[in-house]
Parts: structure tokens; C-alpha cells; sequence
């Protein structure tokens, strides 16, 4: 009988959007094990367990605290376009010990709350969602009025996600990793003032912004489960 981990965790499920209909999903699937071993070897020291490819379509790992997913995230999307993909965030508990050679072997609420919302995503086209796995709160991150204005705040960042072009995604991935602008130009290949083009136009500033509150959220469920 295995004994429930009582530490509060961050568990990331995420998936690729209609991975049957990709022209080479073997490419594809090779692809995305390399972007997550790159994040792995990154910081290793932040995941709970590592990013692990599950079904071959899909991935998950578990997280100490919410300050570098976003940034994770936005590395994923940047990395695999055109491919598009999903991601479903929750805190919350496990009923399991935390493995944490590979992201699988492991349940609980947490799980439980991201599979769910993973699920939601398909019916609604979305990209990113956050919830939380403890249910005396209804799911709610924090109480019911700040999951309103989180739930609104992700169907406005969703809508911008999925149009988004790989320039300004990649932009967005060197900001969110403290790279300044002259170094994410010469990394992409891009004149300065492209880079600045694509944070004006996608309002990155506003976007980073957004993330950084969506982390503090997250840091602050953690705490309050803890």
C-alpha cells in the first residue's frame, strides 16, 4: 500500500491537437520527446517529475511551483509550431508518491483536476487552462470571483495563442527567459526592430503580465494547500 504524498504540486497535462490527421506523426512525436528533454536538463531542480510522454501524443510532468511553466509552455508552443497543442495546469494534491524519474505511476486530486480540464479544452478549442484539484473549492484557484477573472483572462490570452505566427511566439519564449531584445534577434535571425514589431503587435508586455499573475495565483494555491 503506497502512502499519499500530503505536499501540494503543480500537475501539467498537455497534448497534441488532432495528432491522427498530422502528415508525419512520427516526426512529430520525435520532435516533441527532444523540446521536453530539453526542459529537463534546463532546471532540473523545479520538477517534482519530469516531462514524460505518456501516450505518445501526450505529456505531463509535476511541478514544485508555478514561476518558470509559462515559460516552459510558451518554449513548447514556440518549438512545435505548426503543430498545436494543449495544456491543462492544476494544483492540488496527490494520493500517490511523487515518481520522480518519469511523470506517470502517479494520482490524486491534482491529476484528477488537470485531466478534466484537459478534456474541457477538446470541446472548446482552447488553449491553455488553469484550475485546481481540491474539491471543496469547486475547482475555483482561489475563490470563486478571482476564477472568473482567471477563466476571462484565459479565453482572451486563447483567442491571441491560436493565431499567433512563430515569430511572435518565439519572441515571446526569449522574453519570458529574461533574454533581452538584442540577443533574441541574433538568436532568431530578426532585426531588433522586428522583435519589437512583433512585442508591440502581440502586446507581449501585457501577455507577460498576465503569466506573472497567473503565477502568483498558482504560488499562493500552492501555499494554501501546504
Amino acid at each position: 500500500m503506497t502512502t499519499p504524498d500530503p505536499s501540494p504540486y503543480l500537475v501539467l497535462i498537455a497534448d497534441i491537437r488532432d495528432s491522427r490527421r498530422l502528415p508525419d506523426r512520427q516526426a512529430t512525436q520525435a520532435r516533441l520527446h527532444e523540446v521536453l528533454m530539453q526542459l529537463n536538463t534546463a532546471a532540473p531542480d523545479r520538477l517534482a517529475s519530469p516531462y514524460t510522454i505518456t501516450l505518445g501524443d501526450e505529456f505531463q510532468t509535476v511541478l514544485l511551483r508555478g514561476d518558470t511553466v509559462f515559460a516552459d509552455i510558451v518554449y513548447v508552443m514556440s518549438a512545435m509550431h505548426p503543430v498545436t497543442l494543449r495544456f491543462a495546469l492544476a494544483t492540488g494534491t496527490l494520493d500517490t508518491p511523487i515518481n520522480p524519474d518519469q511523470a506517470i505511476g502517479m494520482d490524486g486530486p491534482a491529476f484528477h483536476a488537470a485531466r478534466k480540464a484537459i478534456e474541457h479544452l477538446k470541446t472548446t478549442d482552447g488553449v491553455l487552462a488553469i484550475v485546481h484539484g481540491d474539491s471543496e473549492t469547486g475547482g475555483a484557484l482561489l475563490d470563486d470571483l478571482l476564477d472568473d477573472l482567471v477563466e476571462g483572462s484565459l479565453g482572451l490570452l486563447n483567442h491571441h495563442l491560436r493565431k499567433w505566427k512563430p515569430s511572435r511566439l518565439a519572441v515571446l519564449s526569449g522574453l519570458l527567459n529574461d533574454m533581452g531584445v538584442p540577443t533574441i534577434a541574433r538568436h532568431l535571425g530578426m532585426s531588433e526592430q522586428a522583435v519589437y514589431k512583433n512585442m508591440r503587435a502581440g502586446e507581449l508586455e501585457h501577455v507577460i503580465h498576465l503569466f506573472q499573475t497567473f503565477t502568483t495565483l498558482i504560488n499562493r494555491r500552492l501555499q494554501q494547500v501546504s
